[in-house]
């Protein structure tokens, strides 16, 4: 009976921050994706001139940055809809009491 093959070591992957996001791309950094200040004004900035795809990518970039656990804790939200939101795979169409109550997370 031969060796059982081990499987081979597993690359390093880049910060979670570094994902496909068009920002990200652009040399952003994950510490000023955690910053609820900066976050919170380019998130109303974006409502207010109804750039949907900039809310959307930033909210994304902060909730990779930060930690799903405490915001949901914080929030009352479950965790799998934190990471719904997150994952490229799925569409990002969250409802309205969601999203309120993650901006509301985010400035206290």
């Amino acid at each position: 009976m031969g060796k059982a093959k081990t499987s081979k070591k597993h690359k390093g992957s880049s910060p979670k921050c570094f994902a496909k996001s068009k920002l990200i791309k652009h040399g952003t950094h994950c510490e000023k994706f955690q910053d609820p200040k900066v976050i919170r004004g380019i998130l109303v900035e974006a409502l207010l001139d109804n750039d949907v795809e900039t809310f959307r990518d930033v909210l994304v970039a902060h909730l990779r940055a930060i930690s799903k656990v405490k915001l949901a804790q914080k929030t009352g939200l479950g965790r799998q809809t934190l990471y719904d939101l997150i994952d490229e795979k799925k569409e990002f169409n969250p409802t309205l009491s969601t999203l309120g109550t993650i901006l509301e997370a985010i400035a206290a």
